[in-house]
């Protein structure tokens, strides 16, 4: 999956990076779900998830007997190979390792396989469904790590403002040690302060308040995209008029 690592704010994709809808055809999406049931319902996991999830165990073994210092001075390599290289097993089954490893040192929680299988569904675009106490609130932490990481724009969507908060909170000594800033978006939050947040690595926010956020923001888009053919202003300046409005950096 190395091309999710190129939805980052940048020079080719703009300040607003977005993934495409990719659609596949519906026999080929039907095929597909009813082969996924049948695989689920008898294997319980993907082959796929078994490989990497060795993988995974593979690097903890390798990692467990570190000291904290040692830990740290791998972060910046893994920042730059994940940049460069994007979501490939092997670097991705290391961060989720190193993640693993710190959460255990600094929460008190190491993650269980199913949540490293849902942190790897995830970064595979595809959704994981968890039942109540599966930890869900710690296995998002394994996708965000890694995406923040590589440097992709993160949001982490929640149901209400105390949920954001709390999970913010509670996770924040894991995003710390990796280097990584966090906000938060609540109701009361002002447009400064929701600017300040998305331009963190890891923003964690309600679904109502992304939604508004975002549509606001395509109406910048739009407005300033207008206003640009009609005066015939270049790109630049044009995308340094809208960055200056804009909410987010990336969805």
């Amino acid at each position: 999956m190395s091309d999710t690592a190129a939805l980052r704010p940048g020079v080719v994709l703009g300040h607003y990076p977005q993934r495409e809808d990719a659609r596949r055809p519906v026999v080929d999406a039907l095929a597909g779900d009813v082969a996924g049931f049948f695989r689920q319902a008898l294997a319980g996991r993907r082959a796929g998830h078994e490989r990497f999830l060795a993988l995974v165990q593979q690097e903890t073994a390798a990692l467990e007997p570190l000291a904290d210092v040692q830990l740290k001075a791998l972060v910046p390599a893994l920042r730059r190979e994940l940049y460069s290289d994007g979501l490939k097993d092997p670097l991705v089954a290391r961060a989720f390792a190193m993640v693993r490893v710190v959460a255990g040192r600094r929460l008190g929680m190491r993650h269980f396989d199913v949540q490293l299988i849902g942190g790897k569904v995830m970064l595979e675009g595809r959704i994981a469904e968890m039942e109540t106490g599966e930890g869900k609130t710690l296995t998002a932490t394994l996708p965000a790590c890694v995406m923040a990481l590589a440097g992709i724009p993160v949001q982490i969507v929640t149901v209400n403002d105390f949920l954001v908060q709390r999970d913010a909170a509670w996770m924040m000594p894991l995003y710390k040690f990796f280097g990584l800033s966090v906000g938060t978006i609540v109701e009361d939050s002002n447009p400064q302060q929701r600017v300040r947040a998305y331009a963190s690595d890891i923003t964690y926010c309600t679904n109502k308040q992304l939604v508004f956020d975002y549509l606001k923001d395509r109406i910048v888009v739009g407005r300033e995209a207008r206003a640009a053919a009609q005066a015939g202003s270049g790109t630049i300046v044009g995308q340094a008029q809208r960055s200056a409005q804009l909410l987010l950096r990336g969805l």
